[in-house]
C-alpha cells in the first residue's frame, strides 16, 4: 500500500468524499439536483446503525469506499438474534487501483463483521474483482441464488 493513504472507518465529515466518489463511480456527471439527492440519501445512510462504511484518505482527499449492509435473519430455535451482511459499493479510483485499497477496504469491513459474530458475508462481485474477494476469504457458493427483475 502506498505511504500516506489511510483506511478508516467513514465520519460525518467524509459525506463530501462519498458523493464524490458515488459520482466517480457512475462514471457520468451529476446534474445538481440528482447531487443534491444523492448527497441526502448517502447522509441518512452514515446515520444508520445497520450500515458500515470504510474509506480511504489519501493527503485529506477519500480515494476509496467500501459499504456494508448488515441485515437481521429470521430467528432460528437456539439463535434468535441471527445476522448477515452485504458488502457493497467497493471502489478505489483508477490512480489508485493496484495498491491494495480494495483488500484494505473489504479487509475493514470483515473485521467488523467479525467483531459482531456476524457469521455470514457475501457480496455480488465484477469478474474483474472476485480475486480481491477471494483472497479476503470469499468462496463461490453453490447455495446462493438471485433473481432479476
Amino acid at each position: 500500500m502506498v505511504d500516506g493513504i489511510v483506511v478508516r472507518l467513514a465520519a460525518e465529515l467524509d459525506l463530501v468524499g462519498l458523493l464524490n466518489l458515488k459520482i466517480e463511480w457512475a462514471g457520468r456527471p451529476a446534474a445538481a439536483d440528482e447531487r443534491e439527492q444523492l448527497r441526502f440519501a448517502l447522509d441518512d445512510w452514515l446515520q444508520r446503525p445497520d450500515v458500515v462504511c470504510a474509506v480511504a484518505e489519501y493527503r485529506g482527499e477519500l480515494v476509496g469506499m467500501a459499504w456494508m449492509v448488515v441485515f437481521d435473519r429470521v430467528p432460528d430455535l437456539g439463535n434468535v438474534e441471527r445476522q448477515s451482511a452485504d458488502v457493497q459499493s467497493v471502489f478505489v479510483t483508477p490512480p489508485h487501483r493496484g495498491d491494495g485499497l480494495g483488500s484494505e477496504l473489504v479487509g475493514l469491513l470483515c473485521a467488523v463483521a467479525d467483531q459482531r459474530s456476524i457469521p455470514r458475508v457475501i457480496v455480488h462481485s465484477s469478474t474483474r474483482a472476485m480475486g480481491l474477494y477471494r483472497r479476503a476469504g470469499f468462496s463461490a457458493s453453490q447455495k446462493l441464488m438471485q433473481r432479476e427483475l
